[in-house]
Formats: structure tokens, C-alpha cells, sequence
């Protein structure tokens, strides 16, 4: 798989690339866009329904409050307090006029509110009265040593509230919650009898009807001891304690959320704390409601997503295309290169890297081009060297074979002096006539050169001296043909020739650090400024000059053609002193 991905060309491996790299941040930045919006969506809904659980809380309270005062109402009534008063045993006429006297305050009460509750008055004297058509068992005989009795008795007065644990259903209504106080004669505080009222769970579940109950959600209203009141839209919790784990949390605290297990789902649970009552609200609303809500957010975000994929393919196109098509360019124009079109060039209008590749490209052509054309006049001018020093020579081989046939007769006529020479010339001539070899080795041109030096010493006698020193470790660097002899000839024709006392050459050959030191100094007459100058001029200049001579000129010029710019050339000369020509070419290892 990464075999097939480093074969694919530049362009696909950058839309591949730029793909990967701008959906990669993408879809983790679509990630977790959406949990975030996720959790700040469950939070804001969490939010709300405790602001609709303080709403219901209050309506409860304002509910609870009304029965209250509607409590003392009947606790402060002088009327009521005188019937109940009343012997058992008054006439029936009077009874029944008591009896419609408080049947008009329980419709008084009960029509000013639509209340979902039962009234009953129970005297001590036996009376009892009730705004419903019946009177339940427990309140037909007064046991003051149970539930809310002995909690209405203890209060002294006050308003008592207390649970049904045991939910009784008649014609489908539940009572979940009595109120419950004693009433008093106002004179002598005597307790005269009690009064209870009976609230209906369908008080509290018409509350949360008009507050935008909605399917799926649960309603639980708790008492300060955490047992369920009333319950929608599921009943069968009524009068029970309130199971869960997080018991403690909800009972212990003010008002929250959090999330939950509710029944085998995962829920998130609402409860608020109303502080006169200490009952507690609580609303738990299924994940999958609030999930629904996500969907809109999810769906947002797979469309920007998509966007966002079908935008980096565009892009990573584009860029591509963008990158690679100057490529391709350079390419098509290197392959001209290769066919041998030199005369190609990139063209752009822009500054960035490819476009400073290109113009070096560009650069690179004209220095190539420029190379060939000097490497092919560099070889031209070599053969044309060559062959003005073989024009030179007068059929070098008939004299080559000439002197041998001289060389035995000397021998035989026993003149060794010019057998001497004859063999020397002849070797020079042997080493003049070889074929293929531009360059030697420095031990063939200094045997070459003693050769000449014979000659000379022949010519000359005692006119000068000559000092060689040889480096051995220089004897095996090739160096151009022929180029000792013409420094030292020049010395010697130039130098010490006219000199009336004798003179001395000195030729050096050494490693000097990288290069190989080439010296050749004599104490000739020297030369004047301007023959100097002349002798001295730029290599360059030189090569525009047809006449190459065998002289300094000639071996400057071979320099050049074999080294370029990589030797170093440095004349000296002093008028009556002497010159002095020092040579420094690459030594090269091996």
C-alpha cells in the first residue's frame, strides 16, 4: 500500500495529501462541535426545566397557601364554632339547618376555586359534615392517636399536611395529600373538633398540564420525606418512596440536574426545592427527547461537514493543479534538454519557488550551453596546437630513423659526444612523435627534459648550471606534454643566453598542500616592463591570438585548455636579476 502511494505522481500524492489533512481537523472539529453543542444543549434544556419546576413549585405552593387560608376560614368561623358546640341531640330542624349553613360555606369556598379536593368538618359533638356525597370511613370516627389526627392535635392549631402511603381510588381519583387542623371555641381555646381537607392528585397534575407536559416526560412531586405524591404520567409510584440511586443527592439538595438511569433509560433528572413546604419537584425527561432536539445539530453539522469535504477536494484539485502544472512544465523541458535543445526556457510570471527554480533552471542552460561552446573551442583549439607542433617538425619519423642510422655510425666511428647527442634528439623526437596522450607523467616530462638539458650542455659547455629537484611522491601526477621544456628553454634563450658571467637555472617540482608547485628561476638579464607585460597578459586574451608558439605562451595556453580556472600562474622578472615562473596545478590522489 505505501509501495502503490510513493508510485503515484506529484499531483495525486498532493490531493491526497491536502485531502487527508484538511478533513482529518475537520471531522474532529465537526466531532466535537456537536458533543460540545450536544452537552450544551442537555445543560440548556436542564436549565429551562428547572425554571419551569421553580414555575410548577410555585403554583403548588400558591396552591397549598390557598388551602391554608381556606382552612382558617372555616378555624375562625363564630357559626361553625357554635354548631359544633351543639348538643348531639338538638332537633332535627336545627341540625338540618346547620347542616345547610355549612354545605353554603363549602360551596362558597369551593365555587371561587376550581379545586380538586374534599372539605370535612368533624365535630366532637358527632357532627359531621363533607362537601363530597360521602364520608370516608377514617374520618367517620376520630382516632386521635393516628396520622393526621395526632398530627393536627400536636399543631396546636396550626395547619398539618400528611401523605396518604396508601393511595384509595374512587371514581378513578387518587387522594394523595390531607391538610388537617383542629378547630378551637375562639373563647376558651376548647378544641371543638378537627377539620381535614383531602387533595385530589389530579390538583397537582392539572399544574403540570399547564405547564407544557409534553410525551415522555415524567413529573414527581415529593414530600420533605422523599415519598412520591403525586406522579404523571405514571400513577403506580404514588404513596411510595422514592427509589433510586441518587436518593440522597435529590433529598439533600436544593435544585440540580444531572444524568441518570430511569427505568432502563438513560434519562437526565431535574428537582427544585420549594422552601415553605420543602416538597420537591422533580422532572425527568429521556435522553431520546433531548436527542431528537440533537438531531438539528447533528444534521447542521453533517451538512457543513459535506460542505467542508466537497470545498478541501475542490481546494486540494486547485492546489495541486497549481503546483504541479509549472512541474510538468520543467519536466517537458528537461526531456527537450535530453534530446539535445538547448535552446528551451521556462517562463513565469511569479516569484515563489518554483518560479526561482525555473530561472535557475533558466541560469543553468545558459552555463551549460555556454560549457559545451567553450569544452568543443577548448578541443578545437588543442587539435589545431597540435597540430601547428607537428607542422612544426619536418617529417618527425625520417628524422627519427635518420638520427638512429647517425647514432651507429658515431658509435662505430668511436664519437661518443655525438652519439650522445644523437640519442638524446632521438628520444626527444620519439617523444614528440607518440600519438593519443595529451597528458604524461611528470617523471616522462622531466626525462624529456634532461634530454633537451643534454643537448644544451653540448651547445652551451660551461654557460650555465642546471639544479633539478623531483619530489618522488609528485613522479606519477600527469601534467600536460611538454610542459617543462619550453619554461626552461625560455630561460635559457631569453635569460642566460646574453648573459656575459655564467648562470644558474633552479627547477622545483613539489606537493605544496593540494597542488603540485612547479618552479623554474634563472639569474638571467630578466626583462623590461614592457616585454613583462606582454608575456604577462591575460590568459584569455592570449587565446585569441593564432600564433602558438612552442614558448611561455603556448604552455599557458595548454594550461588553460586542460585546467581552466583551477591552475595558478605566477611571473616574476627583474631587470639583471632574473625571472622566476611558478606553476600550481590540482594534485590529484591516486
Amino acid at each position: 500500500m505505501i509501495g502503490k502511494l510513493h508510485s503515484l505522481n506529484l499531483r495525486s500524492k498532493l490531493i491526497i495529501i491536502i485531502i487527508i489533512t484538511s478533513l482529518i481537523p475537520l471531522l474532529l472539529l465537526g466531532f466535537f462541535t456537536f458533543n460540545y453543542l450536544s452537552e450544551l444543549l442537555q445543560e440548556e434544556v436542564s436549565e429551562n426545566e428547572l425554571e419551569r419546576l421553580t414555575s410548577i413549585n410555585n403554583q403548588v405552593s400558591y396552591f397549598l397557601k390557598d388551602i391554608e387560608q381556606m382552612t382558617l376560614f372555616f378555624y375562625k368561623n363564630d357559626t361553625i364554632q357554635e354548631i359544633l358546640m351543639k348538643d348531639s341531640n338538638r332537633s332535627l330542624k336545627e341540625q338540618y339547618e346547620d347542616y345547610e349553613y355549612v354545605n353554603d360555606v363549602f360551596d362558597t369556598v369551593m365555587g371561587v376555586k376550581d379545586w380538586d379536593v374534599n372539605i370535612y368538618v368533624i365535630g366532637l359533638n358527632g357532627d359531621r359534615y363533607f362537601s363530597n356525597d360521602y364520608l370516608p370511613n377514617r374520618y367517620n370516627s376520630i382516632r386521635e392517636s393516628w396520622g393526621v389526627f395526632r398530627k393536627a392535635q400536636n399543631a396546636r392549631g396550626s395547619l398539618v399536611w400528611d401523605t396518604n402511603y396508601s393511595v384509595n381510588r374512587v371514581d378513578n381519583q387518587e387522594i394523595v395529600l390531607t391538610a388537617g387542623r383542629i378547630l378551637v371555641d375562639s373563647t376558651t381555646n376548647e378544641k371543638i373538633g378537627y377539620l381535614m381537607v383531602d387533595v385530589y392528585e389530579s390538583a397537582f397534575s392539572d399544574i403540570y398540564e399547564k405547564n407544557n407536559f409534553s410525551n415522555g416526560e415524567n413529573f414527581l412531586l415529593l414530600d420533605h420525606q422523599g415519598y412520591i405524591i403525586s406522579s404523571q404520567p405514571d400513577k403506580t409510584d404514588v404513596g411510595t418512596r422514592l427509589e433510586t440511586d441518587y436518593y440522597n443527592r435529590i433529598v439533600n439538595g436544593e435544585k440540580g440536574f444531572f444524568k441518570f438511569n430511569w427505568h432502563e433509560t438513560d434519562s437526565i433528572l431535574t428537582y427544585q426545592t420549594d422552601e415553605s413546604t420543602n416538597f420537591k419537584t422533580i422532572s425527568i425527561i429521556p435522553m431520546d427527547i433531548i436527542q431528537q432536539k440533537n438531531y438539528l445539530v447533528r444534521n447542521l453539522t453533517l451538512n457543513f461537514a459535506l460542505i467542508g469535504i466537497i470545498f478541501s477536494i475542490w481546494l486540494a484539485y486547485y492546489l495541486s493543479k497549481t503546483i504541479t502544472k509549472p512541474l510538468y512544465k520543467l519536466i517537458y523541458l528537461m526531456k527537450e534538454v535530453e534530446k539535445g535543445n538547448f535552446d528551451v526556457r521556462f517562463y513565469t510570471k511569479y516569484n515563489d519557488d518554483i518560479g526561482i527554480f525555473g530561472k535557475r533552471f533558466n541560469r543553468m542552460l545558459e552555463r551549460l550551453k555556454i560549457s559545451i561552446q567553450e569544452n568543443y573551442e577548448k578541443q578545437v583549439r588543442m587539435k589545431d596546437s597540435e597540430l601547428k607542433a607537428l607542422r612544426a617538425q619536418i617529417n618527425p619519423h625520417f628524422l627519427y630513423n635518420t638520427l638512429e642510422t647517425v647514432n651507429w655510425l658515431a658509435r662505430l666511428e668511436g664519437v661518443h659526444d655525438i652519439s650522445k647527442i644523437v640519442v638524446s634528439l632521438s628520444e626527444i623526437m620519439k617523444y614528440s612523435v607518440r600519438k593519443g596522450e595529451d597528458l604524461v607523467t611528470i617523471e616522462q616530462d622531466v626525462n624529456q627534459l634532461k634530454n633537451y638539458l643534454t643537448i644544451q650542455e653540448f651547445r652551451y659547455r660551461d654557460k650555465f648550471d642546471v639544479h633539478l629537484t623531483v619530489e618522488e611522491s609528485v613522479l606519477h601526477q600527469k601534467i600536460p606534454a611538454l610542459l617543462l621544456q619550453p619554461i626552461v628553454e625560455n630561460a635559457i634563450v631569453h635569460g642566460l643566453e646574453n648573459k656575459v658571467s655564467k648562470g644558474q637555472i633552479d627547477i622545483t617540482i613539489s606537493k605544496v598542500q593540494e597542488y603540485i608547485q612547479i618552479i623554474v628561476q634563472d639569474d638571467g638579464i630578466g626583462m623590461d616592463e614592457k616585454t613583462f607585460a606582454q608575456v604577462n597578459r591575460e590568459i584569455k586574451e592570449g587565446l585569441e591570438f593564432e600564433d602558438l608558439g612552442i614558448g611561455i605562451e603556448n604552455v599557458r595556453k595548454r594550461l588553460y585548455l586542460s585546467y581552466g580556472d583551477q591552475f595558478q600562474w605566477t611571473l616574476t622578472s627583474e631587470e639583471k636579476v632574473g625571472t622566476r615562473v611558478e606553476i600550481l596545478i590540482p594534485y590529484k590522489e591516486g
